[in-house]
């Protein structure tokens, strides 16, 4: 088990407080170094090469986020998920595979975790995925969002709980624009697309979804989509 930091403490950098410790758990140590160096600037990183060391950490450490390769020996995969999330409830794990299909992704998160990833993944876009599912959001690539949404939809009462008064918002609450922005975030579209489409700047269409995000009371584009998936389910049936 290869590691650069004690378990249980935090790095303090430029003054600014404790940065959040991120657990990197592969075999793979190039994988490993990969990660790390890409992240160590912003992050406090701590490294595991097996499962045994997964478990030590995540029960002694408590790390914000787990960075946890599908091959990592006796995790047994998506099954392993579960357990690892139970020895510490608050850690945000996003797990990063080779296979990347919407339904490993699908079992991904039903077992626990709250990102789903391939592990060939740039480094911009990890940090991005880390930062996104410490604000308490799901995070997928953005490729695999069409697909994913339509069968994620019969997830979205499981996850009302984490979205206040979700099942008492409706879509009419919004403008017409935020409306036909909401509509199009549904159907997996991206800014860009729904700027070219609506002949509006993407400045604008993120200022429309911060507007939605905070009336609907939603905190993301994903939740967003799987409740407009979730209210066409409910008017089509």
């Amino acid at each position: 088990m290869a590691s650069d930091l004690n378990p249980g403490t935090f790095r303090k950098k430029n003054n600014k407080g404790p940065e959040a410790m991120v657990l990197v758990a592969s075999a793979d140590a190039g994988l490993r170094r990969k990660w790390a160096q890409g992240l160590r600037d912003v992050f406090a990183i701590h490294e595991v090469s097996d499962r045994a060391g997964l478990e030590h950490t995540m029960t002694n450490s408590k790390p914000a986020v787990l960075l946890l390769d599908s091959s990592l020996p006796q995790l047994d995969e998506v099954e392993g998920v579960s357990a690892i999330q139970r020895l510490s409830p608050s850690t945000k794990i996003i797990f990063l595979s080779s296979a990347h299909t919407e339904k490993e992704a699908i079992r991904t998160l039903k077992a626990g975790a709250k990102g789903y990833g391939n592990k060939d993944i740039e480094l911009p876009l990890l940090r991005k995925a880390i930062n996104v599912v410490q604000k308490g959001e799901i995070w997928v690539e953005r490729k695999t969002i069409s697909r994913f949404l339509t069968e994620l939809t019969s997830l979205t009462e499981g996850h009302q709980k984490d979205c206040p008064a979700l099942s008492e918002v409706y879509l009419n609450y919004l403008t017409p624009r935020e409306h036909q922005i909401a509509l199009l975030i549904g159907e997996g579209a991206c800014n860009r697309e729904i700027a070219s489409q609506l002949d509006i700047s993407e400045r604008t269409v993120k200022g429309h979804l911060t507007a939605i995000f905070q009336r609907l009371q939603i905190p993301g584009r994903l939740r967003l989509g799987l409740f407009v998936r979730g209210q066409n389910h409910q008017i089509n049936h």
